[in-house]
């Protein structure tokens, strides 16, 4: 029974994009707002050391260096991932990519929305360098790190993280005009180790050849959302499973 209420996520916590994985963007129906109260409302501004430009996440009494806070967690556009008390606007813990410095100030962004653990223990984010990280609620503290692209500059962490049956579910999308070379792709990462499960590639651009897609190396086409079904490499090249899906 434990295990069960700490699977769940508590009835104050926003843990992503949408509310849930089907994105309903519907809370609990009591939020603690009423019309007794409603008018008693305050703005508050956070100054942050960068633009947000994605959904936060909130989580309700989380242990955070010690200390049980409810907290609020963003993803800057250069994919600098902050837990801040959400009562008192600090910072509790900033995330920031080891890679920050070669795309700060340039066109190469995210807007994807970090996502709680069902457990609420750790938070997944993405960053523009094309990894997605797990990094503990407690400290920050990466607890593995994953590539889910071969060229983020041209594909980009864009649609916000999502969860289902233990697995973490990224998606690339291409930049402004969706300039080639590029391929869109799904992703789903193990929850515990991070190592990718499934991929499934949109059609790729024209101009990309055959050879290219072909040595996918762990992007493999077959056992993606889409397709139950494992990779038969003897039967099907990677690209035309591809287009089959597509």
């Amino acid at each position: 029974m434990l295990a069960l209420v700490l699977a769940a996520p508590a009835a104050a916590d926003w843990p992503e994009f949408g509310y849930n994985p089907g994105r309903q963007n519907v809370g609990p129906a009591s939020t603690g707002i009423t019309a007794a109260n409603v008018g008693k409302l305050k703005r508050r501004q956070i100054k942050l050391d960068g633009t947000v430009d994605s959904s936060p996440i909130y989580l309700h009494g989380v242990t955070i260096r010690g200390g049980k806070h409810d907290a609020i967690f963003v993803t800057t556009s250069y994919g600098r991932t902050e837990a801040i008390d959400a009562f008192s606007g600090s910072v509790l813990w900033r995330y920031t990519p080891p890679t920050y410095g070669s795309f700060a100030g340039s066109a190469q962004i995210t807007n994807m929305t970090p996502i709680a653990d069902p457990d609420r223990t750790a938070i997944y984010a993405g960053a523009p360098d094309g990894r997605i990280v797990k990094l503990a609620t407690a400290t920050g503290k990466v607890l593995w790190s994953t590539s889910i692209t071969r060229d983020p500059t041209h594909e980009k962490l864009t649609s916000s993280l999502n969860f289902t049956r233990g697995l973490v579910v990224a998606t690339t999308g291409g930049y402004y005009g969706d300039a080639p070379p590029y391929q869109g792709h799904v992703v789903t990462l193990s929850q515990m180790t991070g190592q990718i499960v499934h991929v499934w590639n949109d059609h790729p651009p024209l101009d990309v050849r055959l050879e290219r897609l072909g040595d996918l190396g762990p992007f493999r086409c077959g056992g993606g959302p889409r397709d139950r079904e494992p990779a038969r490499r003897d039967r099907e090249r990677p690209v035309e499973r591809a287009h089959k899906l597509g």
